[in-house]
């Protein structure tokens, strides 16, 4: 049932981690002024919050639209059902960027109104639309994921195994730190019966970094806290489809905790950002210091900075009239 709140609950999770850690400004906007954005009578400010802060590149909506089709096709999988060919699989990824390409031009003013039922592309609404590189980086792409998807050690291990329990896919989990609700979605959680070991899978569309392992390490400390899993019996797999290469790890008991102290430490200094924590009210806006960088082309939200400092981009006028 929605509850109205003067300010959103306090919780953890690793993008908003890396969120932080990249601008103290963005994440403001992200998670404290877009609140109550979906409000009819909410302030301006909260509502181009809101607007922005679900606005997605090409790359994002790409790896977003894989992931749905491949949660689709497991669970066609799982349930007896059809399988899709590759050929579907990329057909209903594309259906999907054409979705979002249409709201993005057409119905931007929808778009402006409703930003949650229409998507827009950040290449369309900061810049001057799809260049035909964006577009054929796209299909190349998709291609490669989705066959990569089909070659790949999960899928495989799927179709052969003769016994597997499968736990979760593309799920949005919580579990509770020193009384902070962190939030994982864990992609799929899987039990190899014959090796007695659980697989945690984590399918990239993008490229490797270092980042992966420490991210797989949260999902390893979720199933040891929720599900009782010892960490012995836990494999950590990405599963990276841009090139068809799969890594496997199974963390120490050492990196398990080094996770648990990175996420306290960065708990830590995110309250250090609110003015009432128990309300979860944060500091004023010019507290959250922004840090410029060769990712703020890339922001969201850099058309508040650009507002703020004089500079304006070159964009078309939405109507928001009926």
């Amino acid at each position: 049932m929605y509850v109205y709140r003067d300010y959103p609950e306090f919780s953890w999770s690793n993008s908003r981690h890396k969120t932080f850690l990249e601008c103290a400004r963005k994440y403001y906007h992200q998670y404290y002024e877009s609140h109550n954005g979906w409000e009819y009578e909410a302030p301006d400010e909260n509502k181009s919050a809101y607007r922005l802060k679900n606005i997605k590149n090409i790359p994002i909506l790409l790896g977003d639209e894989i992931h749905k089709v491949i949660d689709r096709q497991l669970k066609n999988f799982l349930n007896g059902k059809s399988l899709f060919t590759e050929s579907d699989m990329i057909a209903l990824v594309t259906t999907g960027l054409n979705k979002a390409y249409l709201d993005s031009t057409k119905y931007r003013a929808h778009w402006f109104q409703k930003p949650k039922r229409y998507q827009m592309l950040h290449e369309i609404y900061y810049g001057n639309g799809l260049s035909p590189d964006e577009i054929s980086s796209a299909k190349t792409k998709l291609q490669l994921c989705i066959y990569n998807f089909f070659k790949s050690k999960t899928y495989q291990d799927i179709l052969n195994k003769l016994e597997m329990h499968v736990l979760h896919s593309e799920d949005f989990q919580t579990f509770e730190v020193n009384g902070v609700d962190v939030f994982v979605v864990l992609d799929f959680v899987y039990k190899d019966v014959s090796q007695e070991k659980w697989i945690v899978v984590d399918w990239k569309t993008g490229k490797e970094s270092e980042e992966d392992r420490k991210q797989l390490a949260l999902y390893a400390l979720f199933l040891a806290q929720k599900h009782d899993i010892p960490i012995e019996d836990i494999v950590l797999r990405n599963e990276y489809l841009l090139t068809g290469t799969s890594k496997e790890y199974q963390l120490t008991q050492f990196e398990i905790d080094s996770a648990q102290v990175l996420m306290h430490e960065s708990i830590y200094h995110m309250l250090g950002y609110l003015e009432n924590p128990a309300r979860n009210k944060p500091l004023t806006i010019d507290q959250f210091e922004k840090n410029s960088s060769n990712k703020c082309r890339r922001c969201n939200f850099k058309e508040k900075c650009e507002v703020l400092t004089g500079v304006r981009h070159h964009k078309k006028t939405v109507s928001t009239g009926g």
